[in-house]
């Protein structure tokens, strides 16, 4: 798993990138990966375009763990052509969620994996 904090950006909630498998699902969406986080939304990449405006439950998996969500569409853009392994290729979206009214127990958790995330920065940092 690789992750930072992203930086350079002028944002309410320091946001981290994260390649790995924090994954989840978004209304009708069964699966969307996490590409990063922070206390004020995610960016998902998924096989579905999305409308801005949209408002709909975003379910995270964190390890042991599931934290559900109220989220609105700022943003869905298509981002690359992925090749399936039949041979033909779809569109995969980026899109970026607002967490609405964000509940106690999804804060304890992000806030929590935000933190496993910095002392494992910090491991590879002394290595």
């Amino acid at each position: 798993m690789i992750f930072e904090q992203a930086t350079g950006e002028k944002r309410r909630y320091p946001r981290w990138t994260i390649e790995g498998r924090l994954t989840g699902r978004f209304g009708y969406i069964p699966r969307v990966s996490v590409v990063d986080l922070s206390l004020g939304g995610t960016l998902i990449e998924h096989a579905t375009e999305l409308d801005p405006g949209i408002i709909s439950l975003l379910n995270l998996l964190f390890p042991g763990h599931e934290a559900t969500q109220k989220c609105r569409v700022v943003r869905s853009d298509p981002h690359r052509l992925e090749t399936l392994p039949i041979g033909t290729q779809d569109l995969v979206y980026r899109t970026g969620l607002e967490f609405l009214e964000l509940s106690e127990e999804s804060r304890r958790l992000i806030d929590g994996y935000i933190e496993f995330l910095r002392g494992l920065m910090q491991e590879r940092n002394l290595a």
